[in-house]
C-alpha cells in the first residue's frame, strides 16, 4: 500500500489558511475578518427588548451609584448577564463565551461585554432587599399580559450545593440526603408559564415558609393585577397559610391539596358509599364533599374528597376473605363557595400539573440552580434576573408560535441558534442569517408578527408647537 505523505494529508495554502481532504474533496479552510455570530436569532430579541426598555429602565434605576470613572456601564452588566441566561449560560463563568463575539455589542449598543468578575461585584454591591424591588418594578409592564382572573401555583424547589455559600443548609433533600440546599419559593401564573413571584429561602425550610411574605411580595409587585386564587402541593396545607387567606375580606381563595395522614385517611374511609358521586367503574373519578378539622386547625373547612378506581385486589392476593378494590386518592381543602362543586375543584387542581413543567424547565434548560456565589445577595440578584430573561422569552417565543408554549431546550436550537454574519456599509447594519426551508417560512411568519408589534405599540410622536411670529 502507498504511503501517503504528510503534505498530502494537510496542505498549508497560506498564513493560516489549510487544506484538508475530505469525504467530499479537498476543502480550503481560511481566516476571515467578518463578523460572524452563532446566536442570528438575537437580531429580533433585541428589537423586542430595546422596545419594551427593560435593560435601560434598568441601568437608569440602578440602586447603586457607581463612581469609578473605570467602571463598566450598568447597562453593559446587565446585557452581559441576561444575555448569558439567554444563550443557555449556567454559571457566571459562561459570560466568557459571549466576549469574543463582535455582533452583540453591535446589537445591543454595549461597549463590550463585561468579565464574569464585574457581574458578580456588581451583583454583590446590590442590597438583596433594593434589589427585589429594583427588578419587581421594571418587570411590572410585563404582567399586562396576564388574564383578568390570576390563578397563582406555588411550589419549592431543591437546590442542592457543593461549597460554602451563604444560605446553603441542610434541609429536606430527597435527592441528595444530607446535603446543604437552597430551597427557593416560586409562584408560576396558571395557563401563562409566566412567573412573577420568587423568594430566596435556605435550605433548612419548608415549602410554607415565609409563605405570607413571598405572598404579600407579589401582591405588591402585581400591581392592580390581584390573584383570585392560590394553589399549591401537600406543602401549602397548613393553618398558618390558609388563616391568612381567610382573615380579610376580598383575599385570594385558596386549594390546596391535603397529606394522607391518619386522620385524613379516617375521615376519607368514613364517607358514605352513597354520597360518592360518579360511577364506580375502573379510571373513572369519583368525589365527595364533607368538613374536616385537623389537629392545629383553627376550625373545620371545606374538604373534596376523590378516588379512582385502579382495580381489584385478589383475595388471594391480599390474604382475606374476599376481593378488595383498589382506588387513587386525593383530598383538597379549600374556601371556594359551594357554587364550585366537587367536580369543578377536582378538575381545577388537576389543571395545576402544567406548573410543574415549569418548574422542570426552569431547573433543567435555565440556570436557575447555577449562577451561584459564595454571597447570597449574589446569588439571588442573579436568581431574580434570569427569571426576568426567562419571563421576556416566554413571552418573545409566542411571537415565533402563538399557539402553544415551545420550551427552552427546543425554542434556543431553532430561534436562537442561527448562523449568521454582520455587514456594515456606513451607518448601515445588516446581519443575514442562513435559514432555509419550513424553518424560514416559520421564522418569518414569527418575525411578521413580531414587527406588526413593534410597529402598533410604538409611541407616536407629539406634535411640535409652531414657533412663535
Amino acid at each position: 500500500m502507498k504511503a501517503v505523505s504528510k503534505q498530502e494529508e494537510l496542505h498549508l495554502a497560506g498564513e493560516g489558511d489549510f487544506t484538508f481532504p475530505t469525504a467530499g474533496g479537498r476543502v480550503r479552510l481560511s481566516v476571515t475578518d467578518d463578523a460572524l455570530t452563532p446566536f442570528g436569532g438575537l437580531v429580533p430579541w433585541a428589537a423586542y427588548t430595546k422596545h419594551i426598555g427593560i435593560a435601560e429602565k434598568l441601568a437608569a434605576d440602578c440602586p447603586v451609584t457607581r463612581t469609578s470613572p473605570n467602571a463598566a456601564p450598568v447597562y453593559d452588566i446587565i446585557q452581559s448577564f441576561m444575555l448569558t441566561a439567554l444563550t443557555d449560560g449556567r454559571r457566571f463563568s459562561h459570560v466568557e463565551r459571549l466576549r469574543e463575539d463582535p455582533t452583540i455589542p453591535e446589537l445591543f449598543g454595549m461597549e463590550a461585554v463585561v468579565s464574569d468578575d464585574t457581574v458578580r461585584r456588581f451583583f454583590h454591591s446590590i442590597d438583596p432587599v433594593l434589589g427585589a424591588e429594583w427588578i419587581a418594578r421594571q418587570a411590572k409592564p410585563m404582567w399586562g399580559a396576564l388574564p383578568d382572573q390570576i390563578i397563582m401555583d406555588w411550589d419549592s424547589t431543591v437546590q442542592p450545593k457543593y461549597g460554602h455559600q451563604e444560605g446553603a443548609e441542610v434541609g429536606y433533600n430527597p435527592g441528595k440526603p444530607g446535603r446543604r440546599s437552597f430551597h427557593p419559593l416560586l409562584g408560576v401564573v396558571a395557563h401563562t408559564r409566566l412567573c412573577p413571584a420568587y423568594r430566596f429561602r435556605a435550605g433548612d425550610t419548608v415549602t410554607a415558609t415565609q409563605w405570607q411574605e413571598a405572598m404579600e411580595d407579589a401582591q405588591r409587585w402585581l400591581g392592580e393585577r390581584q390573584v383570585w386564587l392560590n394553589r399549591g402541593d401537600l406543602g401549602l396545607g397548613h393553618d398558618a397559610v390558609m388563616s391568612w387567606h381567610e382573615a380579610k375580606t376580598g383575599r385570594p381563595k385558596y386549594l390546596f391539596k391535603l397529606k394522607l395522614t391518619a386522620k385524613v385517611r379516617a375521615a376519607l374511609h368514613a364517607v358514605p358509599a352513597a354520597e360518592w358521586k360518579g360511577p364506580a367503574i375502573l379510571g373513572a373519578w369519583q368525589v365527595a364533599e364533607g368538613t374536616l378539622q385537623l389537629t392545629g386547625w383553627q376550625g373545620a373547612r371545606r374538604v373534596i374528597f376523590a378516588r379512582c378506581l385502579q382495580g381489584l385486589v385478589p383475595s388471594a392476593k391480599s390474604g382475606e376473605f374476599w376481593d378488595h378494590n383498589k382506588h387513587e386518592f386525593a383530598v383538597y381543602v379549600t374556601n371556594l363557595p359551594p357554587e364550585h362543586d366537587g367536580w369543578q375543584i377536582l378538575q381545577l387542581y388537576r389543571d395545576r400539573a402544567d406548573t410543574e413543567n415549569v418548574f422542570d424547565e426552569l431547573k433543567n434548560q435555565w440556570g436557575f440552580s447555577g449562577f451561584c456565589a459564595k454571597a447570597r445577595a449574589t446569588t439571588e440578584l442573579a436568581a431574580r434576573l434570569l427569571l426576568m430573561v426567562y419571563n421576556l422569552w416566554v413571552l418573545f417565543v409566542r411571537f415565533i408560535v402563538p399557539h402553544k408554549h415551545t420550551e427552552a431546550k427546543r425554542g434556543r436550537r431553532w430561534f436562537l441558534l442561527i448562523a449568521a454574519r454582520l455587514v456594515q456599509s456606513g451607518r448601515q447594519k445588516e446581519v443575514q442569517v442562513s435559514i432555509r426551508g419550513g424553518w424560514a417560512e416559520q421564522l418569518r411568519d414569527g418575525y411578521l408578527r413580531l414587527h406588526e408589534w413593534i410597529r402598533t405599540t410604538a409611541p407616536q410622536l407629539k406634535p411640535v408647537a409652531p414657533l412663535p411670529a
